[in-house]
């Protein structure tokens, strides 16, 4: 009798620790795809935000011309827009913080870009706070 439980028990300790340790393997699985997900996040918010750069590089550009044009001003407004919109509630929901900071800067530019005679003074420094508050931005894209 003494030794069926004895080898009921070793088959029940044999069991659990089969379980407990496919369990751990499933765990790690579930972490590197969790990484690999965030990691792709990462690089996609990346590259919209290099887009949406790039749109306030041509926007500054168009400021800076002697000869402002209003429509090619709003044009250009609307492509930041545009771009910003596609990756927006990924930074909203994963980068709360930044998104405000952005925000902060992005919209009123965005705003005063689509006027018929926006404030050129203005937007310049508008662009350059974006600017600086999206280079910040990639790098702590990039260190993830």
């Amino acid at each position: 009798m003494k030794k069926i439980l004895l080898y009921i028990s070793i088959v029940v300790v044999v069991i659990m620790a089969a379980g407990c340790n496919s369990n751990g393997e499933n765990k790690k699985q579930e972490n590197s795809k969790a990484n690999n997900s965030d990691g792709e996040m990462a690089d996609e918010l990346l590259n919209g935000s290099d887009e949406v750069m790039a749109v306030l590089d041509d926007l500054q550009a168009n400021l800076e011309n002697k000869e402002e044009n209003s429509e090619l001003i709003q044009k250009t407004g609307k492509d930041l827009e545009e771009n910003w919109d596609e990756m927006e509630k990924k930074v909203e929901e994963n980068f709360p913080e930044d998104y405000e900071s952005i925000e902060e800067s992005l919209y009123p530019l965005i705003s005063e870009s689509q006027k018929d005679q926006g404030d050129s003074a203005k937007m310049k420094v508008l662009v350059t706070q974006t600017k600086e508050k999206l280079e910040s931005f990639n790098e702590k894209l990039a260190k993830e």
